[in-house]
């Protein structure tokens, strides 16, 4: 019990009390003695009566002095205060003890000068040494999501002294309600059965680390009793709100607006707090390590307790892996600031294309539809349109082949030469009769790493394609099946459609939902029929999609380092009307940037703080570290079946070392990651004490400490009792001086 003061400023007042005995003083009169005979008879005759007198003026005296007293001690607020954690501690018989350190991410968070771990871990200690000898103690670190493992209590407290002193706190989520629940198993040990059973929690108390769904912690008693702990709850932010603004989430989607390499990148902001944030400055920053720069600045608005988003667009230089950041201002809890993201950046897809069927009507042309697509401001792929002549060389020798630049549809009319495959990462072949004398060389360009597409069409003969494309073909040729004839009545409900879409594959993978449709609802007049997959050994291919007969519509097929993909209809208006529906052109461009390899780069999903994360090296790749944000190099783990992970210990952007044969060790920007922290620890928005202790048993079981916090303390009001003293004291006073 203590005695403490609402206003103790005005305790001053209490000098108003040596207000009467000041006047007292300053008016008692001394007077000389004269002897006078005649009344000494009356004189003692009053003794009585004086005596009367002057209990009367010591009353009155002391009731003035109360009243002044209590009133001004009355306008202090004094109140008498019990401490919980002296009321936890009160004798009742030694116990077995628990301490739990609450080492989260949130207890990071910086208060009057100490992060909240440095004051709880200080309140884990006092907590320590306040326990008698009598009394076995164990220590639980609280600094993963799942439950830790605790030993039983025992009386080594130097060795728990040091345990605590040491202890460090991790940047990710804990649970508390299992940390606890891992306290009060390691308190049933038999060897303290008959011994009482305490756990102190030194935590932050915000609400997102407490699961209060589940059942309470209970501690086994002698005969396997459940019975319920005695928890007191250690505030180590004293009862202190704890705002915080945070990077709560960021993406990135393509933005055909910004470029063919523009993204759109948006920035989810929260605030915990009650007071709105108005100019909160926000950055986005490109690029890793030493490389990274300030790309935008922005600022932000947020409301109370709200969320907010903020978009930001950014073309890209290069394609390939690329590393944004987006960053606020740091504030008291710095892990959250800054939330990390890696991208893949198309890589500008050069695309031949072969016209087998060019036509001066525009829209009637082979490659019309398909040139559209791909020249698109939003497309990875730069188009190169041919005729077969240009692609086949005739009239031209090899030193007259010219660059890529110089191909164009004028090659077709007689001013170009012959092409250069390795000028080109893609080449589609849209009704093409015959590749005739370049079918080994495309063959070797195809096994070499080159992607082909080939579309079919009334110029394909499907015996001279098996002859000079069968080792490339996913599937031989056969003949052209005829689902309606177009411009017939009821052709369109008789046309085949598309059915089972391979959804997963890169190239389709971008259309969810509505999108579907688009290719759902393409109507084929006229398709090729294949000859069922053969090939002992070799890779089966693999059907994307199929017409609503079973019959295959796409099929890909992986040719040495490279891939073909055989659509059995055409890429104009002739035999489909794929190519006027929503669908064609992100299906075009994907299909483009798929074959030439840049869909491959896909980058790893973001991993959370202390989350596993699978490291994934190429071919041929030996991983020598891991190189942590900070520049500190780590050595993987390896599992049981022999697979590289590695948990991440703090967020930012994480790089992988790599060494390939006859290459230095290197930085290898595709098997970079990003590793975010924990949203739930960004709220730190403070449990209610009154709802945390009625979980654990009520005021009798649970007790939250704290010299700021009304729940930590049982105050006892005195200033009320001064009042009604003063008025006594008034009254009396009033019935004194009658």
């Amino acid at each position: 019990m203590s005695l403490s003061f609402l206003h103790p400023g005005l305790a001053w007042g209490l000098l108003a009390a040596a207000l009467p005995l000041a006047i007292h003083l300053f008016f008692r009169r001394r007077p000389r003695p004269v002897p006078f005979p005649a009344i000494d008879f009356i004189l003692r005759a009053r003794q009585q009566t004086e005596r009367r007198l002057k209990l009367r003026k010591l009353l009155l005296f002391a009731a003035r002095t109360l009243l002044l007293a209590a009133v001004a001690g009355a306008i202090a607020r004094p109140r008498l205060v019990r401490d919980a954690a002296a009321a936890a501690a009160a004798p009742r018989g030694p116990s077995a003890v628990a301490i739990v350190l609450d080492a989260s991410a949130s207890m990071t968070y910086q208060l009057g000068g100490r992060t909240l771990f440095e004051r709880g871990r200080a309140l884990a200690l006092q907590a320590l040494d306040d326990l008698s000898t009598e009394e076995p103690a164990t220590f639980v670190w609280c600094g993963g999501p799942g439950a830790p493992e605790a030993a039983p209590p025992s009386f080594d407290r130097a060795g728990l002294r040091r345990k605590l002193a040491g202890a460090e706190p991790t940047l990710g989520y804990s649970d508390l309600s299992a940390c606890v629940g891992a306290a009060a198993r390691a308190l049933a040990d038999p060897a303290f059965a008959a011994m009482g059973k305490r756990i102190a929690v030194a935590t932050d108390l915000t609400a997102s680390a407490w699961r209060l769904d589940g059942p309470p912690p209970l501690v086994e008693g002698p005969g396997g009793a459940k019975v319920r702990p005695e928890v007191t709850l250690l505030d180590a932010a004293d009862g202190a709100p704890l705002p915080n603004v945070a990077v709560e989430a960021i993406a990135a989607e393509p933005d055909a607006a910004v470029g063919p390499r523009g993204y759109r990148i948006t920035a989810t902001l929260a605030n915990h707090g009650g007071a709105p944030v108005k100019d909160a400055p926000l950055q986005l920053r490109v690029g890793a390590g030493k490389e990274e720069r300030i790309a935008i600045r922005a600022f932000a608005e947020l409301p109370p307790n709200g969320t907010a988003k903020k978009s930001l667009a950014w073309s890209f230089a290069l394609g390939g892996p690329a590393a944004v950041t987006a960053a606020l201002a740091p504030d008291a809890l710095e892990v959250d600031d800054a939330r990390a993201l890696t991208v893949s950046v198309p890589h500008e897809v050069r695309a031949l294309v072969v016209d087998g069927a060019p036509s001066p009507v525009k829209y009637k042309d082979e490659s019309f539809f398909l040139e559209a697509a791909l020249a698109s401001p939003a497309s990875p792929a730069r188009p190169t349109v041919v005729d077969v002549e240009a692609f086949s060389g005739v009239g031209a020798s090899p030193a007259e082949s010219a660059g890529p630049s110089s191909l164009s549809r004028a090659a077709g009319e007689g001013r170009g030469g012959g092409v250069r495959l390795s000028d080109y990462d893609v080449l589609f072949l849209l009704n093409v009769r015959s590749v005739g004398a370049r079918a080994a060389e495309l063959a070797r360009w195809v096994e070499a790493g080159g992607g082909l597409f080939i579309a079919l069409g009334d110029e394909v003969d499907a015996d001279r394609y098996d002859e000079e494309l069968g080792a490339l073909l996913p599937q031989k040729l056969r003949l052209v099946k005829t689902a309606a004839e177009r411009g017939t009545p009821g052709a369109e409900a008789r046309a085949a459609r598309f059915a089972d879409l391979d959804w997963t594959h890169p190239a389709l993978s971008v259309f969810e939902g509505q999108a579907r449709e688009g290719l759902l609802g393409t109507r084929t007049f006229r398709y090729m029929l294949l000859e069922p997959a053969r090939g002992k050994g070799a890779e089966p291919p693999r059907v994307l999609a199929s017409y609503d007969d079973g019959a295959p519509a796409l099929v890909e097929a992986r040719r040495g380092k490279g891939r073909v993909v055989l659509y059995t209809s055409t890429l104009d208006r002739a035999w489909s009307d794929w190519t006027i529906r929503t669908s064609f052109l992100p299906a075009m461009q994907r299909f483009a940037a798929y074959l030439a390899g840049g869909l491959e780069d896909r980058p790893a999903p973001p991993a959370l703080v202390l989350g596993a994360h699978p490291l994934q090296p190429r071919g041929g790749q030996k991983v020598l570290a891991v190189v942590r944000p900070d520049g500190r190099e780590l050595p993987p783990d390896r599992g049981p079946d022999g697979a590289l992970t590695v948990t991440p210990d703090r967020p930012g952007l994480w790089q992988v070392k790599v060494e390939e044969p006859g290459a230095a060790p290197r930085l290898d920007p595709r098997l970079a990651f990003a590793v975010q922290p924990d949203p739930r620890e960004s709220d730190t928005r403070r449990i209610d004490p009154t709802e945390l202790t009625a979980w654990l048993g009520g005021a009798d079981h649970a007790k939250v400490t704290g010299e700021k916090s009304a729940a930590a303390q049982r105050t006892v009001p005195l200033w009320s009792w001064l009042l009604l003293l003063g008025l006594a004291a008034f009254l009396a006073e009033g019935a004194l001086a009658r």
